[in-house]
């Protein structure tokens, strides 16, 4: 209800007359500025081809009739439950948070309709291997300290430094919800819910005494193991400042991460990225041993 009330979040709803009103279709709208018109939610009853074309048709006459100069999506808030995107034809269908299900009629419409792929989500998930410490040999790290919050107040005390990091280091394409600062509380009580303090962690420079780097995760509270405990989660946002790189600080802040659920029994995550992310991609790939079985569609249209 936060993120409806913070973007003043509207529904179109589609009703169809001649049964009573019945609701066939909706789609929520909200924005932050008048640039841009965002879309979430979207889906019609029985996924109706000339159902979908005629709420496509509404949210495209709002936008204009409003001013907005672009429309995007679709984005589900909040995103770190509902995620984003629609799923490309051959995904996973299995329910995991962040990971919407739709049939490909939706995409194919909506660039039909004068909609552009603006973004492509792949999701490298599967059971995780953990890093071997040889990996980690090749490095120098005794320059850096990692370190998680002591307690959930001090998470919030770095709320700045962690959305700072992030903005100047993620691609433009990478952030997705907007005014996310706003939202962090809204996130850190999530995990506090769902998940653990671990799943926050920064690397501090120690010649500096800088924070140079962070990694976050959210729980997924839809699948659990034999035991009933919570037993995947998704590491979403991995942030290294430029001058740190290329000397193994995101290898070291992943296995840290990775490591510390495996020990809570985790075995199963889902990584959300932008498809150009190479290098995020590659410790996915080929340290962690994971695929990419989900690749999800961020639209836009131009007006």
């Amino acid at each position: 209800m936060f993120d409806l009330n913070h973007f003043h979040a509207k529904s179109i709803l589609f009703t169809e007359i001649i049964d009573r009103g019945h609701i066939a279709g909706h789609v929520l709208i909200f924005y932050r500025d008048r640039e841009t018109l965002y879309f979430g939610f979207f889906g019609v009853i029985d996924d109706n081809e000339e159902k979908i074309e005629f709420l496509i048709r509404a949210l495209i006459n709002y936008a204009k009739d409003n001013n907005f100069k672009s429309i995007r999506g679709p984005i589900n808030i909040p995103t770190i439950i509902y995620g984003w995107g629609f799923m490309e034809e051959g995904s996973k269908t299995d329910l995991f948070i962040g990971k919407p299900v739709n049939p490909p009629i939706y995409q194919d419409l909506f660039i039909k309709n004068g909609f552009f792929v603006k973004i492509k989500e792949v999701s490298w998930e599967g059971y995780f291997k953990r890093i071997p410490e040889k990996e980690m040999d090749k490095f120098d790290f005794s320059e850096y300290e990692l370190f998680h919050p002591k307690d959930w107040d001090e998470l919030m005390s770095l709320k700045r430094i962690f959305l700072e990091i992030n903005a100047r280091n993620l691609a433009p394409e990478s952030i997705l919800t907007p005014d996310s600062g706003s939202l962090f509380h809204n996130y850190v009580l999530f995990v506090k819910e769902y998940g653990a303090l671990f799943m926050f962690l920064f690397v501090r420079y120690k010649k500096t005494g800088e924070i140079v780097g962070c990694m976050a995760s959210t729980p997924n509270p839809f699948r659990r193991n034999e035991q009933g405990n919570y037993d995947s989660f998704a590491p979403f946002t991995i942030a290294v400042d430029k001058e740190h790189r290329k000397k193994g600080v995101g290898l070291l802040l992943s296995k840290n991460m990775f490591d510390l659920a495996y020990k809570r029994h985790i075995r199963y995550s889902s990584t959300p990225i932008e498809s150009s992310q190479k290098v995020t991609a590659q410790i996915a790939k080929f340290k962690l041993d994971l695929s990419n079985p989900r690749t999800h569609l961020i639209l836009e249209f131009t007006l």
